[in-house]
């Protein structure tokens, strides 16, 4: 098992006719959420983007922008890192470009959300960190990927209150 680096970016792929380019993550941790991953070996955060959008979406980075970020305490597959657990994360708007082929082994059910569906899946979250939704239940239809709450609601991507963003922060750790 691979040990954190606790450097995580995440990408948020836009389209002004598709909305949000989502998947549901094959593997830990349950949700839907944008592209992301570990920057590891790849050099920069920037350069991590290009990679886990190649690897996890098949497609091409054309532009990046810096959009939110920060330290979360959120468990990943991983043993934890030289800071524990968590990540420093880097979130970024991407332009993308080429077709879409996902990775069977990272994604399920990728698929372009408008912003109304958006944000039901992360009405979907708020009811699951508040024990109206069981871990079955989530698992088989899940919301958005608790970590991914907070930069969604960052960039206005979803509305949900301060008091639901910390219930839905204690299912990341």
């Amino acid at each position: 098992m691979k040990t954190c680096d606790n450097a995580s970016v995440g990408i948020v792929i836009t389209d002004p006719h598709s909305g949000y380019l989502i998947f549901d993550r094959a593997t830990f941790p349950i949700g839907a959420a944008p592209a992301a991953g570990h920057v590891d070996d790849h050099g920069s955060t920037e350069d991590a983007c290009r990679a886990e959008v190649e690897e996890e979406l098949g497609l091409t980075v054309t532009s990046l922008t810096r959009v939110t970020g920060g330290w979360r305490d959120n468990r990943c597959r991983r043993r934890p890192g030289a800071r524990g657990t968590g990540h420093d994360w880097t979130v970024y708007q991407a332009t993308v470009t080429g077709d879409l082929t996902p990775s069977a082994r990272e994604t399920k059910n990728v698929r372009w959300i408008a912003p109304d569906a958006l944000q039901e899946l992360a009405v979907r979250t708020v009811a699951y960190a508040q024990g109206r939704v069981t871990d079955a239940e989530f698992e088989a239809a899940p919301g958005v990927e608790p970590v991914w709450m907070q930069w969604l609601a960052d960039i206005a991507a979803i509305k949900v209150s301060p008091d639901e963003l910390l219930q839905v922060e204690l299912l990341t750790r």
